[in-house]
């Protein structure tokens, strides 16, 4: 295959390569992580990071990034713009090469990174090889964290980014990255919403760069001592002009889920909460990932690193799936919650039995929690159906977890509906209205 923008061998250095590093490049330091459990190892090794021995690391380190919204982008403002943004997309990641001791070559939608594996990019406070996982982070970052803008068009790239392990056989690039390409929509009201998607998109990041966005803080107590918490979940909110003013964009995240670059929100949520808990010994906190960030790859390369050498933290942290979005890939779901728990964090599937086949991922996924959706505890006010219901899903719960929380608990009487049908944590107004220091509302 040919590079159609450089006109070089696109595979042709990938070939027959058979130097070997000597140095230990990737070798884990197992006085710091001692009884590192296989499947972690495993798994660190899809990332090109972990315990191997030094004849099994390759010279060079490849990489492959790919375009996955790049048709999106063309359907919404046509074949001119989309070329704008391939080029932008390109010339970043030559930019990054020229950084980093690397060359790239681009075809059609995919991008071939080859790096220096001995150019010491190396993070000198963790115990073990990281360079791999910090090109993944640069490489999605560099590329996408930033739009590209032509006159009034704006579009955000979607990027996905692998290790590439290879051996003496030919190099097939498109086994790389199983690419989650957006769903191709036609006419105009998809359109209308891709514009609108991306308008919200430009807000929620700008907030984000701007040091805009920060948390309201709910407590999970448990449902027979009240005063006991089992920990805080961090909700997304963005201040005002006042630290004390915040309103909540959960409702915003929809449309960054739609197009796609939801994983970046969810990174910083997740890096941000582990920052807090660093901070706070004492402290045990909850934050939410997106159902669309349920899959273990290289936007979390980084994160897994920090929690294997960050076990005492890992301990202290809940990773919250929402489901505002289904589900699309359940075995991918479900290695991601297993690794999760196997790095040391407790997993909640939250919003149950508000849309998208709760029950079914209940019953799959192996959670450690399960949140019941605010819409149940409002339904049980009115209606004594309602309030049988809940009991019976509540029983069926406690079938696969241990822990089963009832969101939106505002009274008292919220509250004693929520213990007779058999709950076992609560959250809501009732025990949260002071949390962050101001009302919550």
């Amino acid at each position: 295959m040919m590079d159609r923008d450089t006109k070089e061998p696109f595979c042709t250095p990938l070939r027959g390569w058979s130097a070997r590093r000597r140095d230990g490049f990737g070798a884990m330091s197992h006085e710091r992580l001692p009884g590192l459990r296989p499947e972690l190892a495993s798994l660190l090794k899809r990332f090109g990071i972990g315990p191997a021995a030094r004849s099994d690391w390759p010279a060079a380190l490849c990489i492959v990034a790919t375009f996955v919204n790049l048709p999106q982008i063309e359907r919404a403002y046509g074949p001119m713009f989309a070329t704008t943004v391939r080029h932008v997309v390109r010339e970043r990641a030559r930019e990054l090469c020229r950084q980093h001791s690397g060359t790239v070559a681009m075809s059609a939608e995919h991008i071939l990174f080859v790096f220096d594996a001995s150019s010491g990019m190396q993070d000198p406070h963790r115990g073990f090889g990281t360079l791999p996982s910090l090109l993944l982070d640069r490489i999605l970052t560099d590329l996408a964290d930033r739009p590209v803008r032509s006159g009034s068009a704006v579009a955000f790239p979607v990027i996905e980014a692998n290790v590439a392990h290879f051996a003496e056989e030919p190099f097939d690039i498109d086994s790389v990255n199983a690419a989650r390409a957006s769903e191709m929509q036609s006419g105009d009201e998809w359109r209308e919403q891709f514009l609108a998607d991306t308008q919200v998109a430009e807000r929620v990041f700008r907030a984000m760069d701007e040091r805009q966005l920060d948390f309201e803080l709910e407590r999970i107590c448990d449902a027979k001592e009240p005063g006991t918490t089992h920990y805080h979940e961090a909700l997304l909110s963005k201040t005002g002009d006042s630290r004390d003013e915040r309103c909540r964009i959960g409702s915003e995240v929809r449309a960054l889920e739609r197009l796609g670059v939801v994983r970046r929100l969810d990174r910083w949520v997740v890096e941000s909460i582990i920052g807090r808990l660093r901070a706070n010994p004492d402290a045990r906190m909850g934050c939410n990932v997106s159902a669309a960030s349920a899959a273990i790859d290289a936007w979390w390369a980084s994160l897994i690193v920090t929690l294997v050498e960050e076990p005492e933290v890992a301990s202290r942290l809940t990773i919250e799936i929402t489901e505002t979005f289904p589900l699309a890939n359940l075995d991918a779901a479900r290695e991601f919650v297993s690794v999760i728990k196997w790095l040391g964090c407790r997993v909640a599937l939250d919003d149950v039995g508000h849309d998208f086949g709760s029950l079914r991922n209940l019953v799959s996924l192996g959670v450690d929690i399960v949140k019941l959706d605010r819409s149940l505890m409002s339904a049980c006010r009115h209606d004594k159906t309602a309030a049988a219901r809940l009991v019976q899903l509540i029983g069926f719960a406690k079938v696969c977890v241990a822990s089963v929380v009832v969101e939106g608990i505002e009274t008292a009487g919220d509250a004693r509906t929520a213990c007779a049908s058999g709950a076992t944590g609560l959250q809501g107004y009732l025990y949260s209205r002071y949390a962050n220091g101001v009302e919550n509302r």
